[in-house]
């Protein structure tokens, strides 16, 4: 029959572990036992975690260049509007800074989705809820440009009268320039631009081409 080997005492064992601790050269600083949280410290322990603000100060970014950009006059009434959230409205700050330098005359100006996620560091279907609040309330109007491809080449943002102040519903104050200079720069002049009314010419020029095929042509002069 198998013999029965019996544990050692507890003292060997202890023994044997102090010399090991000594050899290996552990050290173990006897302390008191954690008390164990009540009810009320676990309470407390809570509140200091969520409630209190945070020791170390969150890393700050690089501050954005001065590239001497203003957001133009805006109504009071898009700060004031309950149905819009702060995204919102600063979206529709970042839209009419955009329109002002580019075309401050129709108000209107094409832009895309993606400009926006990086100006606003939002994604994309962030950006795009923010453009539908804006347009829902009547701020802005929003057109898809449609590539030969069929696909989104962009939107054509046109900032409507809700959003102005009444003093500049009708337009916008032009730019202090000398009496002599030219009113718009030269330097963008082969550059096409298009408004709501050309860019649907522009769309149509297809389907009249398209059309124009169908057409038989003309005898040939005897």
């Amino acid at each position: 029959m198998p013999i029965e080997r019996q544990p050692p005492p507890i003292e060997q064992i202890a023994q044997r572990l102090a010399a090991r601790m000594a050899r290996d050269g552990i050290r173990v600083e006897q302390g008191p036992s954690p008390a164990v949280p009540t009810k009320g410290e676990d309470r407390r322990q809570r509140s200091l975690r969520s409630g209190h603000l945070p020791a170390e100060a969150k890393p700050r970014h690089a501050p954005p260049r001065d590239n001497g950009a203003y957001v133009p006059e805006m109504a009071a009434r898009i700060e004031d509007d309950p149905n819009l959230t702060d995204g919102a409205r600063r979206c529709a700050r970042k839209l009419a800074e955009y329109i002002y330098r580019r075309d401050r005359e129709t108000r209107s100006a094409e832009i895309t989705v993606t400009y926006l996620m990086r100006a606003l560091r939002r994604d994309r279907r962030t950006v795009q809820r923010y453009l539908r609040q804006l347009e829902h309330a009547g701020y802005i109007s929003v057109e898809i440009i449609h590539a030969a491809t069929r696909m989104c080449a962009g939107l054509l943002v046109e900032l409507l009268a809700p959003l102005f102040a009444r003093h500049h519903r009708r337009q916008w104050p032009q730019k202090l320039i000398k009496k002599d200079a030219a009113r718009k720069s030269q330097n963008n002049r082969f550059r096409i631009k298009y408004s709501r009314e050309s860019w649907a010419l522009r769309c149509m020029d297809g389907v009249f081409r398209s059309l124009m095929r169908t057409i038989p042509p003309l005898p040939a002069i005897v």
